[in-house]
């Protein structure tokens, strides 16, 4: 008896590998290390590069012509992959991004191309990338790369102009100067602005863990207590008002502006790290900071439970 053995991967992080491929398109070389638990994975990209799953292109990788025929296997609706350097940058992101957080049980990652309404020009024409679910909170998320302009950004303004679903906002940005913060206040819980660096995708993960009772016990012991007013988190409703910052929030920084203006005689505290006291400051320069390692304070143990 002759026994053809099969070309298709057997192997479970192979399979979750190639339905990512099929969805996103595009897999950058050095992202791969985010579907598998060892080393070897190399030996098991160039067998589906071999078997015809997998091709290179550039420094990526996408589906070839079996690849495309496991999808139609699966019953996985693959798309046809895009070469235009304007929409293919979008899509390298959005994967890179989705890839990043891949295994993690915390954050999930649904992409643009699968929330937008494609009969409808005005969602369809929208900026954002995605939405980002950290924590059971959900972001709507955009990104601002150095290939885009001032235009764009004017764009993303108007975008979040018109937004009614989301109360959370996301902006990734590859240089946070370039971001007027004041034009990015319009109502909404949050719009947090961060870089676009793989260390700053990694405190995302973060950004509902942090202990900040505790933090808050240790600068003030037992003198304040957690605010009824959207103005500061903390306060003993006389002379300290108290609000905490993790990454830059546009909505926060607006709304302590507004108190500090309405109430000239008040002293904000704003509790912070090293890393974005200067950027607050520059918003906030009368404010009082107390400077604290977060990272101490994350409770990254924390399990979901589905």
């Amino acid at each position: 008896m002759i026994i053809i053995k099969s070309i298709f991967p057997k192997n479970e992080n192979e399979i979750e590998l190639v339905r990512f491929i099929g969805r996103f398109q595009y897999l950058s070389n050095k992202d791969v290390k985010y579907f598998f638990n060892d080393t070897y994975y190399p030996k098991r990209i160039a067998k589906l590069i071999r078997n015809n799953i997998l091709r290179r292109y550039k420094k990526y990788l996408v589906l070839a012509e079996n690849g495309q025929y496991f999808m139609k296997i699966i019953g996985q609706k693959a798309s046809q992959l895009r070469y235009d350097k304007k929409y293919t940058d979008r899509l390298k992101f959005i994967s890179h991004l989705a890839a990043l957080y891949n295994k993690d049980t915390k954050i999930s990652f649904t992409p643009s191309f699968e929330i937008k309404d494609k009969t409808a020009f005005t969602e369809s024409s929208r900026k954002f990338i995605g939405i980002l679910n950290i924590f059971g909170v959900k972001y709507l998320t955009y990104h601002i790369s150095e290939e885009h302009t001032e235009k764009y950004i004017r764009a993303v303004i108007f975008d979040l102009q018109k937004e009614t679903n989301y109360k959370n906002i996301l902006i990734l940005v590859n240089d946070i100067d370039r971001i007027n913060l004041k034009d990015f206040a319009f109502g909404f819980n949050s719009v947090i602005i961060s870089n676009d660096t793989d260390e700053e995708l990694e405190k995302l993960k973060y950004i509902n863990q942090v202990n900040w009772p505790q933090i808050i016990q240790k600068l003030y012991k037992n003198t304040v207590h957690i605010s009824e007013y959207n103005s500061c988190d903390y306060t003993n409703n006389k002379d300290k008002y108290i609000s905490t910052f993790y990454l830059l929030d546009a909505e926060k920084i607006n709304r302590i502006k507004v108190f500090l203006q309405s109430n000239e005689r008040k002293q904000a505290d704003i509790v912070c790290s090293q890393e974005i006291v200067n950027l607050l400051g520059k918003e906030l320069p009368l404010a009082n900071y107390k400077l604290i390692n977060i990272s101490d304070f994350i409770e990254k143990d924390i399990k979901v439970y589905g």
